[in-house]
């Protein structure tokens, strides 16, 4: 949210290997590299956790342009250009910085190569992006493909890629390095997570995490997901009760199956139950809503049963998080809690559906029952 894209320093390594004799630059590379191994998790508990991408924050620097105003590429170049920053407004009316690394992730291409960015952008038309991706914000990006490459040539003229490289990575490299997961954490929360799968089991890998120069966390869909560097400080996750490893176990849950007979489900409660309508309005105008619920209350649960969250946080969670308005959080919690071999989490969402644990016209009932149950125990 280079351990991950740098191969320049383990191909350094090699060729120490082969090599008696290098020169003293190449000694300072290996060395650098071998520090960097050992302070940082790269291979944390035998797989590859954090990556960088020069291709998603240059994506993400649209959104976050501001950012940029410090350096002397903005003042010099990008401050003055009208055609740069009425383009950039455009842009940002209508799509996010996750919508562009995730149009970007929907098909093979090169994360760290801004040439390859901008010709993707450039070429890009409505029947070259996969038909599951089509529709919605991938149609808003195709229309505004004009003004998106421009921004991208504009910020690649003013010299984004060696300030990428001199301002944005080391400090992309200093949180990575300086955040390490507690032994057997990742296979334990990996393992939750393939119970959840059930007979939709996803692959072996863990989820790559891109950390990037934002200020947010997104899944993309290729299965890895964007974080800011900000959550590998854990005095400021803490400061702000956000933590990665939630976060972690939040964007990898989002992997998980559902299907859209599940999510008719969602629009036929929206229809007919007034409390639900009301509060997933509210989560809706914070940019969350939909099958937010299903995440958060499947991250809680894994979280509580690791010993990552008290019965209290727990409550904070559903109580705080957008507002409380994700209400069936605690009922699916609630059912969670209940245990039972589940054969995929798409089934067993379906399931409380089915046999009225949701149900429309009694949401508000069963989520103060669940909510209650909640109070009791983190009072006990």
């Amino acid at each position: 949210m280079s351990f991950v894209t740098h191969t320049v320093r383990g191909g350094c390594y090699r060729k120490v290997c082969k090599n008696v004799e290098f020169s003293i630059n190449e000694m300072k590379n290996l060395f650098a590299g071998l520090l960097l191994l050992l302070c940082t998790n790269v291979y944390s508990e035998g797989h590859r956790v954090f990556h960088t991408s020069k291709c998603y924050d240059l994506l993400s620097s649209i959104e976050h342009h501001e950012t940029l105003a410090g350096s002397s590429m903005y003042r010099d170049f990008l401050a003055t250009d009208s055609v740069f920053l009425k383009n950039v407004e455009r842009i940002n009316k209508s799509v996010r910085a996750s919508n562009l690394c995730n149009l970007y992730a929907s098909l093979p291409t090169d994360k760290n190569n801004i040439d390859a960015c901008i010709e993707f952008f450039t070429s890009l038309a409505a029947d070259s992006i996969p038909r599951e991706y089509r529709g919605g914000y991938a149609e808003q990006i195709v229309g505004l493909k004009s003004e998106i490459t421009s921004v991208l040539e504009a910020l690649k003229n003013a010299g984004y890629g060696q300030y990428w490289e001199q301002a944005v990575l080391p400090k992309l490299e200093k949180a990575i390095a300086g955040f390490t997961f507690e032994d057997g954490l990742l296979e334990n929360i990996h393992r939750e997570i393939a119970i959840l799968a059930g007979d939709k089991p996803l692959d072996d890998n863990f989820s790559k995490i891109y950390i990037l120069n934002t200020d947010n966390a997104f899944s993309l869909n290729d299965e890895t997901f964007c974080c800011t560097y900000f959550l590998l400080d854990k005095e400021i996750a803490k400061r702000y009760r956000i933590d990665f490893i939630q976060v972690y176990i939040h964007e990898n849950l989002h992997r998980l199956y559902l299907s859209k007979d599940l999510m008719g489900r969602l629009d036929g409660l929206y229809a007919t139950d007034e409390f639900y309508r009301t509060n997933e309005t509210k989560a809706q105008s914070h940019g969350e809503g939909r099958n937010e619920a299903f995440i958060v209350a499947a991250e809680t649960y894994i979280s509580r049963k690791l010993g990552l969250k008290s019965v209290q946080d727990v409550l904070t969670e559903f109580t705080e998080y957008v507002e409380g308005s994700l209400v069936l959080a605690p009922i699916i919690y609630d059912c969670l809690q209940k245990g039972g071999k589940i054969k995929s989490y798409d089934d067993f969402l379906s399931t409380l559906f089915d046999k009225g644990a949701i149900r429309a016209g009694r949401v508000e009932k069963q989520y103060n029952a669940a909510m209650e149950k909640i109070r009791t125990k983190a009072q006990e």
